[in-house]
């Protein structure tokens, strides 16, 4: 499957803004099974860009204004190929998987440990006590009854939670969106023993009868390191990821994959932001050259 992907973020400053400095991360992330045909990164007024790959190797842009500016606009277009993820094949018990412990915590130390929006709380505690794994149970098995349960558990409902919240807020409140659910799904996985990385990226929306895609947002879920390697949940929906969920960037949780974060200067105390976001699917033969975008 073939998607082109127009995001464009917006900022209006109250009084013009100077030195504005921002790290963007907008690029669609590479894989087996996702690959990146072509990019392309426009921002008003014209920065300076450098880009690199963070500890994590995800594709970083910074940008930098300097000028006085009343409007900052951020275009990122991608073509993407995507093709459908792996099946789980693999049953090793919870048993066996756990000899590896010592291991696999060096090894994946950051998906392991606490993070930003992943406290170790009591509450979070009691709550993995509640869908703890089963010696005898299959890893694949339990990471697809932790999502479904999860999802089972919560209500989505936008407004309920905030960017900043952690696993504490939707546990407390017993509602969420697809940040919380993959914030507390990975808990639930990492307390477990398994490790587990949060993924920001894009769902695109089925079409319907050759209808147009419908109403599109930015999207969260999480991948665990099982026996067979890094496969990719859904809490929001309960089940495995598919060829719609298209990969920005991973991190330890949000903190570490914001599209846009940045700093500036302003005798203005407010700014205003607006998010446009176009996912359409493209035809197989069509030329990268034909889409416009400098080729990765």
């Amino acid at each position: 499957m073939r998607y082109r992907i127009r995001h464009v973020t917006r900022f209006t400053y109250e009084m013009p803004a100077s030195q504005s400095h921002n790290e963007l991360r907008l690029q669609p992330r590479d894989s087996l099974r996702q690959r990146t045909l072509a990019f392309r990164l426009d921002i008003t007024p014209p920065a300076a860009v450098i880009s690199y790959r963070d500890a994590f190797g995800n594709m970083v842009h910074a940008a930098s204004v300097h000028p006085p500016h009343t409007e900052l606009m951020v275009c990122a277009e991608s073509l993407i190929q995507r093709e459908a993820p792996r099946e789980l094949l693999n049953k090793e018990r919870f048993a066996r998987f756990l000899c590896d412990d010592q291991r696999r915590s060096q090894e994946n130390y950051d998906f392991l440990s606490p993070s930003r929006y992943i406290p170790f709380t009591d509450q979070l505690k009691k709550f993995f006590w509640l869908i703890r794994p089963r010696m005898n149970e299959p890893v694949a098995d339990y990471s697809q009854r932790v999502v479904a349960w999860v999802r089972d558990q919560f209500a989505y409902e936008p407004g309920s939670t905030d960017v900043h919240s952690d696993v504490t807020q939707v546990l407390t409140t017993g509602a969420g969106v697809c940040q919380d659910f993959a914030h507390l799904t990975i808990g639930v996985f990492r307390l477990a023993g398994v490790p587990a990385r949060y993924v920001s990226g894009y769902l695109a929306p089925k079409i319907d009868s050759g209808r147009p895609l419908g109403s599109q947002a930015s999207h969260a879920w999480l991948e665990v390191l099982l026996p067979d390697g890094w496969f990719g949940f859904d809490p929001t929906h309960g089940a495995r990821v598919t060829e719609r969920h298209i990969r920005l960037a991973v991190g330890r949780d949000y903190a570490d994959v914001p599209p846009i974060r940045g700093v500036y200067q302003s005798a203005g105390k407010h700014q205003t932001m607006g998010v446009a976001l176009e996912i359409s699917e493209e035809p197989a033969d069509q030329s990268v050259q034909d889409y416009g975008a400098t080729q990765q």
